[in-house]
């Protein structure tokens, strides 16, 4: 009897939880995968900007260079885009960003369009907080 009971309050959670998530992600705000409950989730895990316009202010403040401008080494840590895992090319459009990590272009607005605001390595915030 107790283990029908635990299990019900565990599903009547879960089903709460989900309806709490639907509700935010229609107002705009979608939540990291860490649960609802706990207290130890980063600030910075919270996604709240609108994909289109931070894509914009992105491509405003960070350059499309081409990767053979970028590198003229041959390390191998440095030619392979970490989103997609494929060699960079040396006429791939490629971004810098300010951690210094290197992404194909489309790569990284593929990344932006799902709501992430941060480097995919280090998570570093693409851009400054005050901009």
């Amino acid at each position: 009897m107790l283990c029908i009971i635990l299990v019900n309050k565990a599903l009547s959670i879960s089903i709460f939880k989900g309806i709490v998530r639907s509700v935010l992600h229609l107002i705009g705000i979608r939540l990291s995968p860490y649960s609802l409950a706990s207290s130890e989730t980063p600030a910075s895990d919270f996604r709240i900007c609108q994909p289109e316009s931070f894509l914009e202010g992105f491509r405003n403040r960070t350059p499309t260079l081409k990767f053979e401008s970028l590198c003229r080494c041959k390390r191998e840590a440095d030619s392979e885009c970490s989103v997609c895992l494929s060699t960079f090319e040396e006429d791939s459009d490629v971004n810098r960003l300010k951690c210094g990590h290197l992404f194909h272009k489309t790569c990284l607005e593929k990344w932006i369009d799902f709501r992430n605001v941060t480097c995919p390595l280090c998570r570093t915030p693409l851009v400054a907080e005050d901009q």
